[in-house]
């Protein structure tokens, strides 16, 4: 489907509806087309709407939730166990007979469990062995069963859980990377897996890319138009600069005959991004040491935090193992917009923003408002009447893997 048609179908769609404003979801049920297809053209729903006359949705206080109190929750939870006879509860159960969601109660109490000690009920048994991490050997023997189950000497994470009784995430978790897993169970990545895409494939996409924009692609952008991962531009090569560096160097030494504006503008790009990593004599005789905490030793952090970008780095490197799925940083307020594994049966996620500081008290000194944050991630906790919920990194480390 070519750009036009597309218009003309979201345009058709809306009118069909009989409104100005579409929703991704609504263009998908009444299209037939897949939600993801605009990506084909568009960076975003919001820009297809825009292109095409109309608005994407309705505004974002139209969904806005009902405010319960702590107080409310805890009814609420109780109402629930005396309707059902039973002195503990999931939260998919509480869900199902409850006024409001499972969300509202864990962002008021910061985690299911905090909310049913408090409501002086308990986990289902089920959740308590889930919140349990399987053991090495333990993941290292269920792997090993399925692989014999399936007659082969090779596992994907998807053919494993399909058979499984302990999920390929939790064994990520606890080997770090399902390939650490594979090894340890002495079996190997399928005969499909690809390990690694060369420079030279990297490149010829970026550069198809940037004559389709006619700009330099943002990292999201290029993503967009291409097979491979965030991950595979970015992590592999130490950051999206660090990769463009790399594949427009390779671009303009091995494609003379570029277009004039395409070489210009690629050799500004690469012009900038080593501007930014060769300090002048000036600059580098300015910089001040780096201060140093006390020892630590925790992973490949050496010393204890001593600012506010300390913090963000080691949120960065442990979040997952809290149940966060970070979508990205910035400098204004809040920091971070995240994802929050949410403490149910099934897998899934809630917005969370965040705010970081060294000590949860300069939250208040920096004057940011009690509303929009729902975290604050620090070193130190030292604002005991804080209002929002704090992840305090100090004492949440010494329950990972690594602490000493």
């Amino acid at each position: 489907m070519n750009f036009q048609e597309f218009i003309t179908l979201m345009q058709k769609t809306a009118h069909d509806l009989g409104s100005n404003r579409l929703t991704r979801e609504d263009f998908h049920k009444h299209s037939g087309v897949s939600q993801n297809e605009y990506f084909k053209h568009f960076d975003s729903w919001t820009d297809a709407c825009l292109a095409a006359g109309l608005q994407p949705a309705l505004p974002i206080r139209h969904f806005a939730p009902k405010p319960h109190s702590r107080e409310d929750c805890l009814k609420e939870l109780r109402r629930v166990a005396d309707l059902l006879g039973r002195t503990d509860l999931s939260s998919v159960t509480f869900t199902k007979h409850a006024r409001f969601g499972d969300g509202v109660v864990i962002r008021a109490f910061g985690s299911w469990k905090n909310a049913l000690d408090e409501a002086g009920l308990e986990l289902t048994a089920q959740s308590k062995k889930a919140s349990i991490p399987p053991t090495r050997d333990e993941c290292i023997s269920e792997m090993k069963r399925v692989a014999s189950l399936l007659g082969q000497t090779y596992l994907t994470g998807k053919s494993y859980d399909k058979h499984a009784n302990i999920n390929s995430k939790r064994v990520n978790r606890v080997f770090g990377s399902w390939h650490e897993a594979l090894a340890a169970a002495g079996l190997s990545a399928s005969p499909n897996f690809v390990r690694a895409i060369p420079l030279e494939s990297l490149a010829d996409n970026f550069l198809r890319v940037v004559k389709e924009l006619r700009k330099i692609p943002t990292l999201p952008q290029l993503v967009r138009r291409t097979k491979p991962s965030v991950g595979t531009y970015s992590a592999k090569f130490g950051g999206y600069n660090k990769f463009k560096e790399k594949a427009i160097s390779f671009i303009l030494a091995s494609s003379p005959s570029l277009p004039s504006d395409i070489k210009t503008m690629l050799a500004t790009e690469l012009s900038r991004i080593r501007s930014l990593e060769s300090p002048t004599v000036a600059e580098a005789a300015s910089r001040v040491p780096h201060q140093q905490g006390r020892t630590l030793n925790f992973r490949a952090f050496a010393y204890a935090p001593t600012s506010e970008h300390d913090v963000v780095q080691m949120f960065g490197a442990i979040a997952h193992e809290l149940g966060f799925e970070i979508i990205g940083n910035r400098s204004a307020f809040p920091d971070c917009e995240a994802r929050r594994r949410t403490a149910t049966t099934r897998e899934s996620y809630e917005k969370c923003l965040i705010e970081y500081e060294f000590s949860s008290s300069d939250y208040k000194k920096h004057k940011h408002p009690v509303t929009g944050c729902d975290l604050i991630v620090c070193w130190i906790h030292d604002w005991l009447e804080c209002p929002i919920e704090v992840l305090e990194l100090s004492e949440v480390i010494r329950k990972l893997d690594g602490w000493r």
